[in-house]
């Protein structure tokens, strides 16, 4: 991938996105990056960046050939040992866990009339499903144990939903794929947040030691006016770096 054409490409969507109230759609996305072999993946990214950029994507689920949208499809990140250890312990939990003699059928039935029980039931049944999703969709962003624990509420959370009246296996994996695939994208728009404030901060606290070499007293002679322009920065921007190193005084 030629990363300049890239970089131009990514530049001039985020123009038209201000042309249009900051708002894109995900077919405008791919008809920009058409012909760079972008995988699933990579578009991912590509609305994530836009989306910490205060850039709306309307449509952002990646479609397949028939139309229909889907999850983008993420590749799991091998465990490690320390991660296959802990793996290996909480599945030997379940041992433990009483299981109801039902049928799945019987609980979803009994999930759809109302019954209390029925949910407590159908958790203990889905919780190792819970740990196997969290280890296919295991990412950079999040602890393994961590994503684990986020798929465990995003089951009980699909267990108290009202709707659909008819609940079934396939309903509660998909609704258990979605909640870890949510989770996922938004620590990892938090992750390029905090990666992009990081280098702001980097940057300016450069610049202020640079411009401060000539200064007999190490101190630069300069307002944050100047400064703002100098890094092409908006004052604001530069006021609240400056609290954060403590630079502000």
């Amino acid at each position: 991938m030629d990363v300049q054409e890239f970089q131009k490409k990514l530049g001039e969507l985020c123009r038209m996105a201000e042309s249009q109230n900051k708002t894109v759609t995900a077919q405008q996305v791919r008809e920009f990056f058409s012909g760079m072999e972008l995988d699933q993946g990579q578009l991912l990214k590509i609305i994530q960046y836009l989306k910490v950029q205060g850039i709306t994507i309307e449509g952002a689920g990646i479609p397949d050939t028939e139309g229909e949208e889907k999850e983008p499809e993420r590749k799991a990140i091998p465990l490690t040992p320390e991660e296959k250890a802990y793996l290996k312990e909480y599945r030997e939990g379940f041992s433990s866990i009483a299981q109801s003699e039902e049928s799945l059928e019987e609980l979803f039935q009994a999930l759809a009339d109302g019954k209390e029980d029925a949910k407590a039931a159908l958790a203990g049944r889905y919780l190792p499903v819970a740990a196997e999703l969290a280890v296919q969709m295991n990412c950079e962003e999040i602890l393994l144990a961590d994503l684990i624990q986020e798929a465990n509420l995003c089951l009980l959370d699909a267990l108290i939903q009202p709707e659909p009246v008819l609940k079934n296996d396939g309903w509660l994996r998909r609704e258990m794929i979605r909640g870890i695939g949510k989770v996922i994208e938004e620590q990892t728009e938090q992750k390029l947040h905090d990666d992009s404030l990081v280098a702001r901060v980097e940057k300016l606290d450069n610049a202020i030691r640079e411009l401060s070499e000539d200064e007999e007293d190490g101190k630069a002679k300069f307002s944050v006016n100047e400064l703002a322009i100098i890094l092409d920065m908006d004052v604001e921007e530069m006021k609240d770096i400056l609290r954060l190193t403590g630079d502000d005084k």
